[in-house]
């Protein structure tokens, strides 16, 4: 697993989308994206199904494989929710979906999970990840706190974000201060401590931007590039 630092504007994707939908503005995208992860239905924190649609292209989730209830809870989300179909295990008793990793997606979650409107959905939101996906067995936990720790990550993200201008919610397209980021995910005074000024030299004009997980089969090389 690894963080996908996204290389290219999100105004890229946006205007693929727009392609297909000529007539619609940057923001309407944006909404249609959220309307289709929804499908069309008024989100609902305590749903199970929204809350999978929703954090999949964020968290990377995989629904566990072989129960009949797992099964048919993929397929709803394959139907319903803009899941994608990979295949089918050799008996055809199993389905294999994914997330896919598209950016505009990414975004229009995003405005559903910090919807000024409702300023506690993202803490109910957690509560049926918890509750009705990962204590239902329903979804993969991956190695031991490998799911908590790409939600921690990618919460502190968000909150050391700037609150968006025009739409609400949170500007998750600008880069933010790594410092910003560590001193959220951290503490300010834990993550430094005597040592702030030196971490201010170093990093103090350093950033960061990612907005979701995905799932790769290829090593990542020893030596990153820049």
């Amino acid at each position: 697993m690894y963080v996908d630092v996204a290389s290219r504007p999100v105004t890229h994707f946006v205007t693929r989308w727009s392609a297909i939908l000529p007539e619609e503005t940057p923001g309407e995208i944006i909404s249609l994206a959220s309307w289709k992860l929804r499908n069309g239905e008024a989100f609902r924190a305590t749903n199970s199904d929204h809350v999978f649609a929703v954090l999949s292209p964020r968290l990377c989730l995989e629904p566990v494989l072989g129960a009949p209830e797992a099964i048919e809870f993929a397929n709803h989300s394959v139907a319903r929710h803009t899941r994608l179909l990979a295949g089918f295990s050799t008996n055809d008793d199993t389905s294999y979906t994914h997330s896919p990793s598209e950016p505009i997606l990414v975004v229009g979650s995003i405005d559903i999970l910090y919807n000024m409107s409702q300023p506690d959905r993202l803490r109910r939101v957690l509560d049926t990840l918890s509750r009705d996906l990962l204590g239902a067995g329903r979804i993969k936990m991956g190695i031991l706190g490998e799911l908590g720790a790409r939600t921690l990550i990618l919460i502190a993200r968000d909150f050391a974000a700037p609150l968006h201008s025009s739409r609400g919610g949170r500007n998750l397209l600008k880069p933010i201060l790594l410092l910003d980021f560590l001193h959220t995910l951290f503490g300010r005074d834990i993550f430094t401590g005597s040592d702030k000024s030196k971490f201010d030299n170093v990093f103090g004009v350093a950033h960061v931007n990612f907005t979701h997980w995905i799932s790769t089969q290829d090593s990542i090389p020893e030596k990153p590039n820049r």
